[in-house]
């Protein structure tokens, strides 16, 4: 909802060189493309040797320069994450200035408009209730529940959900649950009332089975009925996990 997933993803970034610069000693010192060395096998089942040593290192060839990289950024991030502040002290980093940027902009909650905090809570609250399980905390929920008018509001879709976006809600034929009596516009294929509903909660469903226990995604099954029994998978596979976590800390 603000800026923790921007933040931890460009940490996370910053530790991808090292694993492309490796990658590239890897291709850059194949033996088999560069120096026609092939390791034959007499049976399919036996895993071929690339001709990888841990004393190939010390070879001097064409590769070297991209392992001598690779070293040197290896010692950059130790350096960066071990003595960080000695580092600052002694004036080799960039700057050890922190630098602010003030863009005018409101926080994230102060900028979402009425109809998407609406749709937003609605459809979670919707999928805690029908079918136990929520793709968002309740802080962040009480936080959207709690807005007033925004100032400056976020233009065009805030949220990464798809079905935020008109263009997806059309392709999918999806009735959002923020819409009065949802279940007078969805047309299934027979006549028992109280589960119309089940047709379009497919749609959140499987975009949203990322947030359900793995145990109840890998057993799903589209059918007649399965909403009563999606959330009944859910609640058991909770209990069974809480079940295991008591048990784990009694033995430990």
């Amino acid at each position: 909802m603000d800026d923790k997933m921007t933040v931890n993803a460009m940490k996370l970034f910053s530790y991808t060189p090292i694993l492309f610069l490796f990658n590239g000693y890897w291709m850059l010192s194949n033996r088999q493309m560069f120096e026609n060395i092939v390791n034959q096998i007499d049976y399919k089942t036996v895993e071929m040797s690339s001709s990888h040593w841990w004393g190939t290192l010390t070879d001097f060839d064409q590769a070297t320069p991209m392992l001598i990289i690779s070293m040197a950024f290896v010692v950059i991030v130790i350096m960066r994450i071990f003595f960080y502040s000695w580092m600052i002290k002694y004036g080799y980093t960039i700057s050890s200035n922190e630098i602010d940027v003030d863009e005018d902009l409101p926080n994230f909650y102060e900028a979402i408009k009425l109809s998407d905090a609406d749709w937003f809570v609605k459809e979670n609250e919707y999928c805690k209730k029908q079918y136990s399980f929520a793709f968002a905390n309740e802080e962040s929920t009480g936080k959207l529940d709690a807005i007033g008018v925004p100032k400056k509001p976020i233009q065009g879709i805030a949220w990464y959900n798809l079905l935020a976006n008109p263009s997806y809600v059309r392709a999918f034929n999806y009735i959002t649950v923020s819409i009065e009596d949802r279940e007078d516009y969805i047309v299934d294929d027979d006549s028992e009332e109280g589960n119309d509903c089940e047709q379009c909660d497919m749609v959140s469903i499987l975009i949203n089975l990322a947030y359900v226990k793995q145990s109840v995604a890998q057993k799903f099954e589209f059918g007649p009925g399965y909403s009563t029994k999606f959330g009944a998978d859910v609640q058991e596979a909770i209990l069974a996990e809480k079940m295991a976590r008591d048990y784990n800390k009694k033995i430990n």
